[in-house]
């Protein structure tokens, strides 16, 4: 990363947490179809994101940077960020979410990859595809789409408690997204408002999306990534492993996850917990899970049914894509 993209990074956090102190140099090295967005303070990282693909042309010239950014659109946004193509799902795992929509694939890989998780309403999973994203949901989701989700989780909660006690309103940061914003603090990835508060119910906009995108998802190295056939994704490393399968019910992962195609065993000494892969003859995982039995140059692939988990027996010399 540049130190011109450093001192951006910087600012755009500043601009984006409250804190406006100057306003964000205007050079931009690309343009765009969009035109409400001349002089907001999200300009230069909206046009970026979208000279990289990540944002696209609706056709209406408009990107309505101040308007909450709904979890489909969210979804869709970092997966284009991070360059990975999406994949359609057999079936949908989501009621809300037809098969057939556009959105459906981004929705399933995000689901796959661990992005999110959906919401079990009535025995069924529900994503809520059109609903806004709260600040601190925000950050845990910046957080499993960067592949720094094991890191928040190896916090220590007395850590984690200590790290927000002095913010105000630090009451409002529901249980189960504490260690990611103590983390996301911790490591700047998130600053408080310039009243000292982290507002954590506060609705999170399309721009301030796009500032999280830009700053944690797209790196300056993506275009120079060897990219994995037909899909074309980015990866930084690949890996011969030996993988086998496991297939259990009622249990979640290492992480708290609940356990669904796409999650994997991994030993952390070799790939972090949280970190994304693409997986010969598997496709999209995220290393969510330890075994006992998992370790060095193993991988244990989630599979739904026991049946499933024989036939996949145990293969040598598998190649495993680290994508983060």
């Amino acid at each position: 990363m540049t130190i011109r993209k450093l001192l951006l990074a910087s600012l755009a956090v500043m601009l984006l947490l409250g804190t406006p102190a100057v306003e964000a140099e205007k050079e931009t090295n690309a343009n765009s179809p969009f035109t409400d967005i001349t002089d907001h303070w999200a300009q230069k990282e909206i046009e970026q994101l979208y000279a990289g693909g990540a944002i696209k042309d609706n056709g209406s010239g408009l990107f309505r940077p101040n308007d909450p950014i709904t979890r489909g659109e969210l979804a869709a946004l970092f997966l284009r960020a991070k360059g990975i193509t999406p994949v359609k799902a057999p079936v949908s795992h989501f009621a809300d979410v037809p098969l057939d929509s556009w959105l459906s694939p981004y929705v399933e890989t995000a689901y796959r990859l661990g992005f999110f998780h959906g919401r079990e309403e009535e025995g069924k999973l529900a994503f809520h595809p059109e609903q806004p994203i709260e600040r601190q949901e925000m950050i845990d989701v910046v957080l499993r789409a960067s592949g720094e989700i094991g890191r928040a989780d190896a916090l220590k909660w007395s850590t984690a408690y200590q790290i927000l006690l002095p913010y105000p309103d630090q009451q409002d940061v529901k249980t189960w997204h504490q260690k990611a914003v103590a983390y996301a603090l911790l490591n700047k990835i998130a600053s408080p408002y310039q009243d000292g508060t982290l507002k954590p119910t506060k609705l999170m906009t399309r721009a301030e999306a796009a500032i999280f995108a830009y700053h944690n998802l797209l790196t300056d190295g993506h275009q120079a990534l060897p990219r994995l056939g037909d899909l074309k994704i980015p990866y930084k490393q690949v890996m011969t492993v030996q993988t086998t399968s496991y297939a259990e019910t009622n249990v979640k992962a290492f992480l708290g996850w609940p356990l669904r195609e796409g999650i994997v065993a991994v030993d952390p000494k070799v790939i972090p917990l949280g970190t994304h892969l693409y997986i010969e003859g598997y496709g999209y995982a995220v290393a969510a899970d330890i075994g006992s039995a998992v370790k060095e140059k193993h991988v244990d692939v989630f599979l739904p049914s026991l049946q499933a988990a024989l036939a996949y027996g145990r293969q040598k010399d598998t190649k495993v894509y680290i994508l983060d």
